[in-house]
């Protein structure tokens, strides 16, 4: 299989051209030549459709039918409908399912699994939980400096605000100076924008609410094209979600040529970590399974099995900067030129010299976001020496650590694949150089993290983040007690005092934090600024 950012040339038909004349209500052949028609991509470019001479962008095609086994209607935004007819039935066919696919992998809520959809809008249609993302302080201020600091960029012009959410980044546009905002929110949020909107008076007449998927919005919608785009499309490890791709097909059909992007680039930070204590949870969580007699059944045949899933699971918490064993690597993503399809599958080599004698668990990752405007340039940054946000960071962990001495290399590929359900698979191959020692995670469900900040008392919290959280949980206990008395092997009404005894200093930390809603797809359990995946 072709590299998402290569060249590629799909199937090709013959098609002749016809026009619909309205005065016979029927399909004419045009007088022009037929010509052969393609699926064609170019390095790090989107697909887009070749017909002869002309080519055009999957965004461009509105509509695809078939109006014989011989006859394809395309409905295209600047020509309107244009009728294809081929005489090769079978190469028709297989055209127009490849054309059908690239465009499903374009507009990307038709290729997804529709209960997946179904509840991400109903996560994020609750006030509950846009409240947990508003009251990111290190989130929402740093997209406040970021759009009212960049003047030039807004003052009198026309914005978008894709995955509009409350509606605050078009609120902070029209404090900008936009003339007009669309604030895109696909569920029902949508109404609290509005509700928003008009009680604020300097909003009332700046603020569009469009209450639907932008990849259905058409270009009629719109005053022309927009001036600046502003989204905040980011999850965890930066892609999960998938959002981004519709900021990128925003820009496609909504940006004007020169226009600006908020946030314009994103990156994936990674490095090694050693920390044998969360190994060792991990490692220990099928204790229940090890029971021989659980009414009179043994269960240990499916101890491996436990492992394995725990294992699977992608860690998000905040990680103690001291875990880290080398110098991240970052990857940088430029929002105002790749293409959706270049985020198919994502591989990052890695080179990593180790810092100090270790055990190397796995990786950790994060990723900082770029706003660089006219005026200024900010950076969101989910770093661990940062302030915390509700987006953490993640650690993917080695089921078989590496043993590695200060100054030798670890070296590797990390690899993306995404899939049906809003986010990714990762796979983990990690050998010490010049050996043939390695170790491997063969697959790791970006979708299915636990959130340990709130599952482990041993998580760590960077200094002065609890206290910006400025919620009041609803009850640590439970969640410390029943980890503890797993991993521990000792009695739940035991496990609280044995914590308290040898980590006080946690609880203290923690009792700002705040119990979040629990996402219909993960159920999490998280800190104050709630689950976000």
């Amino acid at each position: 299989m072709a590299a998402p950012n290569a060249s590629s040339e799909g199937h090709h038909v013959i098609l002749s051209p016809y026009r619909f004349d309205a005065n016979e209500l029927r399909w004419l052949p045009t007088g022009e030549a037929a010509a052969k028609v393609r699926m064609s991509k170019e390095a790090a470019k989107n697909w887009r459709l070749v017909l002869g001479n002309q080519s055009v962008a999957l965004s461009e095609i509105r509509s695809t039918s078939m109006l014989s086994p011989n006859f394809l209607i395309l409905e295209l935004v600047k020509q309107g409908h244009v009728g294809l007819r081929c005489e090769d039935e079978s190469g028709l066919k297989h055209f127009v399912a490849e054309l059908s696919k690239r465009k499903a992998d374009y507009e990307r809520f038709e290729q997804y699994d529709q209960s997946s959809v179904q509840s991400y809008f109903q996560y994020y249609a609750k006030l509950a939980n846009q409240q947990n993302m508003l009251q990111d302080g290190v989130r929402t201020s740093t997209y406040n400096r970021a759009i009212v600091e960049n003047v030039d960029d807004f003052q009198g012009k026309l914005a978008m605000d894709l995955g509009a959410g409350s509606g605050i980044l078009s609120f902070f546009a029209v404090q900008a100076g936009a003339e007009k905002v669309y604030a895109v929110e696909a569920s029902s949020m949508g109404e609290v924008v509005r509700l928003l909107a008009d009680a604020n008076a300097f909003l009332t007449k700046k603020i569009e609410v469009i209450n639907r998927p932008v990849e259905t919005i058409t270009a009629a919608e719109l005053d022309g094209k927009v001036d600046v785009l502003v989204s905040e499309p980011i999850g965890t490890f930066l892609f999960n979600e998938r959002m981004i791709e519709s900021y990128l097909c925003a820009r496609d059909r909504f940006l004007k040529p020169g226009g600006k992007m908020f946030p314009n680039a994103g990156t994936l930070c990674v490095a090694p970590f050693s920390d044998s204590l969360l190994h060792w949870e991990q490692a220990n969580k099928n204790g229940f399974w090890k029971n021989t007699n659980f009414y009179g059944i043994d269960l240990s045949a499916a101890v491996q099995r436990c492992a394995k899933e725990h294992f699977r699971q992608p860690i998000v918490d905040y990680i103690n900067p001291e875990c880290l064993v080398s110098k991240a690597i970052e990857t940088r993503f430029d929002f105002m030129t790749i293409s959706v399809e270049s985020l198919q599958k994502i591989e990052i080599p890695f080179d990593f010299e180790i810092s100090q004698p270790c055990l190397v668990h796995g990786l950790a990752g994060w990723f900082d976001a770029y706003f660089e405007g006219s005026n200024q340039t900010v950076v969101l940054s989910t770093a661990p020496w940062c302030s915390g946000t509700h987006w953490y960071q993640i650690r993917f962990l080695l089921e078989v650590p590496l043993a590695v001495n200060a100054g030798q290399h670890v070296e590797g590929t990390l690899k993306m694949e995404a899939n049906s359900l809003q986010s990714y698979y990762l796979s983990i191959f990690m050998r010490i150089k010049g050996t043939d020692i390695s170790s491997s995670a063969p697959c790791i469900d970006l979708k299915d993290p636990e959130y340990r900040f709130y599952t482990s008392a041993n998580s760590y919290c960077p200094p002065g983040t609890a206290q910006a959280a400025g919620q009041q949980p609803a009850s640590p206990q439970q969640y410390q007690q029943a980890h503890f008395a797993q991993t521990q092997n000792i009695l739940p009404g035991q496990a609280f005092a044995a914590q308290c005894e040898t980590r006080a200093p946690w609880v203290e930390a923690t009792a700002v934090w705040g119990a979040a809603p629990q996402r219909p797809e993960t159920a999490p359990m998280t800190n104050g600024f709630g689950p976000r995946t």
